[in-house]
């Protein structure tokens, strides 16, 4: 569970199994994959592991399938995501056995899903998909990358739209998520859930925090968060050179692109760990938790992890979207880059605003935001569309 994505489904299936009979259906890469095998126990009565290899990212074969995808009615993430084996042992499956409920976790999963029909069904949704592909495009420089944005978009706003009403109902992780799911798709049937954190795990560390030290968290595979290391080095790191000539930041994730670590060559300021073990000795050690993001969807759990272990946090608006914080309170918020460096600078001179920052943030998580309560939230949806009577909608 490496992934915000992952962890969510992965925490909330560890809740639903105390209480249900779950037969989990996912793609496995042997032998990378073989030592989770043992731990699935956790999360469900029956797992079901599926034979794949990944293309692995930047490689020749990479890009030529890109290529060849940009052809397809489908969106790339998708077609990445959708293989023969899958549907056929999903539908064998379906045949075999008499199911309450199946669902499919991501969107980029459904096309698996399209011959399993007289099931009540839901679709996971962790993210507006399309609106990401449209932040991209609104980012994207030279006309390649906007071409491929824009029809990715494209691809994606169909799809999406004609996928989510053929489930039962839409699972989304916020409420802001799920108003955009009726604001563009007119969709009626999208019930949201909160974010949650192993609050037994992220607690405050006894550990002194290095002077003017940053850290950013998250898997650097994810394009939106690579742009954000980006516009870090590009537009706030200059600024704040000049403010905090010692200033440094750690960014703590898996698989950092070719094109990052190059970029990053020349920036000796910002220090890149690859895959880690344990995220939290990095988070204690930095004076400020930051998350200049701008292109994203659904909910970011990073934060709540960093909130959980008392850090000061300051994000874009973007970064923090869908999340119940308030700006002052128990996180920071600023857009401008500019902004956003003028608000690091205050924060770093300001120890009390920081702790208290940190103390009403990890206050505020322990209440509201542990896994058992989101999990919850998710049986009732589950109850609800397996016996026919939909949830109120938000």
């Amino acid at each position: 569970m490496d992934t915000g994505g992952k962890i969510r489904t992965g925490k909330i299936l560890e809740q639903l199994s105390k209480r249900h009979e779950i037969t989990l259906v996912s793609n496995v890469e042997s032998p990378k994959d073989n030592h989770f095998i043992p731990e699935m126990d956790r999360f469900c009565s029956r797992f079901l592991p599926v034979s794949w290899t990944e293309i692995p990212k930047y490689s020749v074969l990479f890009f030529a399938r890109l290529m060849l995808q940009m052809f397809f009615i489908y969106p790339v993430s998708v077609l990445n995501d959708t293989s023969r084996k899958l549907r056929q042992c999903l539908e064998n499956e379906h045949s075999a056995e008499k199911y309450d409920l199946v669902i499919c976790d991501f969107i980029q999963s459904a096309l698996n899903f399209k011959n399993i029909k007289g099931t009540p069904s839901i679709l996971f949704q962790h993210n507006v998909e399309s609106q990401i592909s449209k932040r991209h495009y609104d980012r994207a420089e030279g006309g390649i990358s906007k071409l491929f944005w824009w029809l990715q978009w494209k691809k994606m706003f169909f799809f999406e739209k004609k996928t989510c009403q053929k489930f039962d109902t839409v699972i989304s992780v916020s409420k802001q998520d799920s108003k955009m799911f009726l604001s563009l798709y007119g969709l009626d049937n999208a019930v949201a859930i909160p974010t949650g954190v192993d609050i037994e795990h992220f607690l405050p560390l006894d550990t002194a925090t290095e002077p003017s030290s940053l850290v950013f968290v998250g898997s650097m595979d994810w394009l939106p968060n690579e742009d954000a290391v980006l516009y870090f080095a590009n537009d706030i790191l200059p600024i704040l050179k000049h403010k905090i000539p010692n200033i440094h930041l750690t960014v703590v994730g898996r698989n950092p692109s070719p094109r990052l670590k190059k970029r990053l060559t020349t920036v000796p300021e910002i220090k890149l760990t690859g895959w880690v073990e344990d995220v939290r000795p990095y988070i204690a050690k930095a004076t400020l938790y930051i998350i200049p993001i701008r292109i994203g969807g659904g909910t970011r759990m990073k934060i709540y992890e960093a909130m959980a272990m008392g850090k000061a946090i300051i994000s874009t608006s973007i970064g923090a979207e869908g999340l119940s914080v308030t700006n002052e309170k128990n996180i920071v918020l600023e857009d401008d880059s500019f902004a956003f460096s003028k608000r690091i600078i205050q924060m770093h001179k300001d120890g009390q605003f920081r702790t208290n920052l940190g103390k009403n943030a990890a206050s505020y998580v322990r209440k509201h935001c542990s896994w058992p309560q989101v999990s919850e939230v998710f049986h009732q949806i589950c109850s609800s569309t397996a016996h026919k009577d939909l949830m109120p909608k938000d």
